[in-house]
């Protein structure tokens, strides 16, 4: 088992040359203690040279592995960083280990269960003792000795040596002290000389990021200074150099390396009438009469001209005996302000208009008086005269105080007008104040006695526009009644030509629609006349059977056999079987009368006043009964109705419309021929086409086709009026007309009419 060493104990002599044992020579114990302190004191060397301390470790280790006889042994520094495990970083080791290895250190509070039998088991029993560790007698297969090491009362490191024959004594301990006190300082002077080396690194890196912050800061300032459009200088008045921004030149047309930064160079740009009074302020400002340097002076640009610029400065550092030090200040462009002052001047020298610079007590500071002779006070007494010394009237006085406060005290503009009695009669004025400053207000006043007079002017021009206005809205009012009445004079007009010329429509469709009607009437007739044939056969057999009927008990057998000889007699079978038919042929034939009349009466009535919402496909459908009497013989009717909304229309004018181009259309086949019909929606429209394989038409005719009393039938067959009408028709509808025709293959009347909205 490891133990700890309790002193000296006998020893012996080994290979090594150190003696173990208390019968060794002392000739020997020097040799061993000289070889000893000879590779320490050139380890010391090496480390003060600055060599690397594991190269100076393990030669230090190699160097006792020799003397003591050992096999192997390591060196390591401990590391015991808080909230990491305690570690050995081996810093030399014979057999040799990859740099930086580390061992993590276990600490047991019990007694190892066996002893330890390599480096790592040797350091780890030493770290958890934190005293010497050895084990191992002469005869022991496995001898170790396991040592701190300290410096300056720091444990700072282990060391183990293993494998020595004969074991490891006490004595062999005190001949490593110079060896240990030398690991340990070695390990502790690394120690520190990474310290310092890491604290001179991150006081370079706190010098650098300071350097760089400045750097920033200074490159900030100057981006700064360079993107402001005024001057910025700092002068130092001992040296008379000038640290100025780019623009402290560039307003002036130079580069800053073509301009000395000097106060010299800069008086140089002066304008010679400007040098004198800009010393005088700044010897006032020094010399603490003036708070601050505040100086408009012109300066040469580069191109020759000269540039105004308002120069504000003051001193911001002296010495113990008040000497001024620095100064520093802006340059301001006021070029541009000047010429504007200048135009400014020059616009109120042409304004016809007094202009007054007024105090808030009514002093007058300044004026411009195109007419001196319009001044209510002398020209050369009206600067520092008071308004209330003018020859006005008092209340005309306070009228102007009052409105000249309000004007400095709220900002706003102050507008009145005042009327004076001056020798060539009452003239009258217009005040405009408005606040220039915190204590005083610019007024212009202007002379507005012609403005006046056209004012009256104007009313009695309007009082006598008023009136002939009233007269002309009058003789309008009148006009428009008589247009009204012949409008509605008009309409009514119109409204008689659709009926008539429907009424001769329906001349022209009578004998038509009496053949119509002829047809369902004869054969009604006829089937009336079998019908009365055929109650007269049956009435005898009626007669019979009533008798029957009405003696019941006493029917007899010759009764009977009467009634079915008559039964065969009258062929009652076959009657009873076509009668039905009659009847329904006959009804048949009394509903197209009846569809014939509706037709008839709904195409000749008027209409009423107001629209109704049509079903274009049923109107078509009537039109075509009316008219089918003149189609039947000449052509075939193809029909292709579509699904439409309603049409909010006259239903009675579409009929018509429609009435008249299926007419048009048969007129137009001559011998034999096809109508094709077709109704559809598109978008927002009802479309309704009507086509025919007629004649045709040519251009000519196209154009003249909707002309009142063009027509182009035989005299005496057509009015003219039809296409007209029914023109007029479709647009006041707010539809329309259009016609694609060619000589030789037929027309098409094409009519789009809106749907009604839902």
């Amino acid at each position: 088992m490891a133990s700890h060493p309790q002193g000296p104990a006998p020893v012996s002599r080994d290979t090594s040359g150190v003696s173990t044992g208390g019968e060794s020579s002392a000739e020997e114990k020097l040799r061993a203690s000289n070889a000893l302190l000879r590779a320490i004191s050139a380890a010391q060397a090496d480390f003060i040279r600055g060599g690397e301390p594991r190269d100076i470790l393990h030669r230090l280790l190699a160097g006792v592995l020799e003397l003591t006889g050992s096999t192997s042994g390591v060196i390591g520094e401990v590391l015991d960083c808080p909230g990491t495990p305690p570690s050995l970083q081996l810093l030399a080791s014979v057999p040799r280990e990859e740099d930086g290895t580390t061992w993590e250190l276990t600490v047991t509070r019990d007694a190892p269960a066996r002893e330890p039998d390599t480096p790592r088991t040797v350091v780890e029993a030493v770290f958890t003792s934190g005293a010497p560790v050895r084990g191992g007698d002469p005869s022991a297969r496995h001898t170790f000795l396991g040592l701190p090491l300290e410096s300056g009362g720091e444990r700072v490191g282990l060391v183990a040596l293993t494998q020595r024959p004969g074991g490891y004594d006490a004595g062999l301990i005190d001949f490593l002290q110079p060896f240990l006190i030398t690991c340990g300082d070695l390990i502790a002077g690394g120690r520190n000389e990474r310290r310092r080396r890491r604290a001179e690194q991150e006081l370079r890196q706190t010098q650098e990021a300071s350097a760089e912050r400045v750097r920033l800061l200074a490159e900030r300032l100057r981006l700064m200074m360079d993107s402001v459009q005024d001057g910025l200088w700092d002068l130092d008045m001992t040296t008379g150099r000038v640290f100025a921004n780019r623009a402290w030149v560039g307003m002036l047309g130079y580069d800053e390396d073509e301009l000395e930064h000097t106060r010299d160079s800069w008086m140089s740009l002066c304008h010679p009438e400007d040098v004198d009074e800009s010393e005088r302020r700044v010897q006032e400002h020094i010399q603490g009469t003036i708070p601050f340097v505040e100086r408009e002076q012109r300066l040469r640009r580069k191109d020759g001209g000269w540039s105004w610029v308002l120069t504000r400065a003051r001193v911001v550092t002296s010495d113990e005996r008040g000497r001024p030090l620095r100064m520093v200040g802006t340059n301001v462009d006021i070029t541009t302000q000047k010429l504007t002052e200048e135009r400014l001047r020059s616009l109120i020298r042409t304004l016809p208009d007094i202009v007054l610079r007024q105090r808030a007590d009514g002093t007058y500071v300044d004026y411009h008086a195109p007419r001196p002779e319009d001044l209510a006070v002398p020209a050369n007494a009206l600067i520092g005269s008071n308004m209330r010394q003018a020859p006005f009237p008092k209340p005309l006085v306070d009228k102007m105080f009052m409105h000249l406060g309000r004007a400095i005290r709220e900002g706003t503009l102050e507008v009145f007008d005042y009327a004076l009695e001056m020798p060539e009669g009452r003239e009258y004025f217009e005040a405009r104040i408005r606040r220039s400053g915190p204590d005083e207000a610019v007024s212009i006043v202007r002379n507005i006695t012609e403005h006046k007079l056209f004012e009256t002017r104007l009313l009695q021009q309007e009082e006598e526009l008023r009136r002939h206005r009233d007269s002309l809205e009058e003789l309008v009012r009148n006009r428009s009644e008589k247009l009204l009445k012949a409008t509605i004079e008009l309409e009514e007009q119109q409204a008689q030509l659709i009926q008539a010329e429907k009424m001769a429509s329906l001349g022209q469709m009578a004998a038509g629609v009496a053949h119509e009607i002829n047809n369902p009437v004869s054969y009604v007739m006829s089937n009336l006349g079998t019908l009365d044939q055929y109650v007269s056969s049956l009435s005898p057999l009626l007669q019979l059977q009533r008798e029957l009927v009405s003696n019941p008990g006493g029917a007899s057998t010759e009764l009977l056999e009467r009634m079915a000889e008559l039964w065969k007699q009258e062929e009652v079978d076959y009657l009873l079987s076509d009668m039905p038919e009659l009847i329904e042929e006959s009804l048949a034939g009394t509903r197209r009368i009846k569809e014939i009349a509706q037709s008839l009466r709904s195409f000749a009535r008027e209409d009423t006043g107001e629209p109704q919402l049509v079903d274009v496909n049923t109107e078509m459908a009537s039109a075509l009964k009316i008219v089918w009497n003149e189609l039947k013989y000449k052509c075939e009717v193809k029909r292709d109705f579509g699904p439409l909304p309603p049409v909010s229309c006259h239903a009675t004018q579409i009929g018509q419309v429609f009435t008249n181009l299926l007419q048009n259309a048969a007129h137009a086949i001559e011998t034999r021929g096809e109508i094709r019909i077709r109704t559809r929606q598109e978008g927002s429209e009802v479309v309704v086409e009507i086509a025919d394989t007629g004649k045709g038409m040519t251009q000519e005719t196209i154009s003249k086709l909707f002309t009142p009393f063009f027509t182009t039938k035989p005299r005496g067959q057509g009015t003219g009026l039809g296409l007209s009408v029914s023109y007029g028709i479709i647009a006041k509808h707010k539809g329309r007309i259009d016609v694609q025709s060619q000589p030789g293959q037929g027309s098409t009347f094409i009519i789009r009419l809106p749907a009604a909205q839902r």
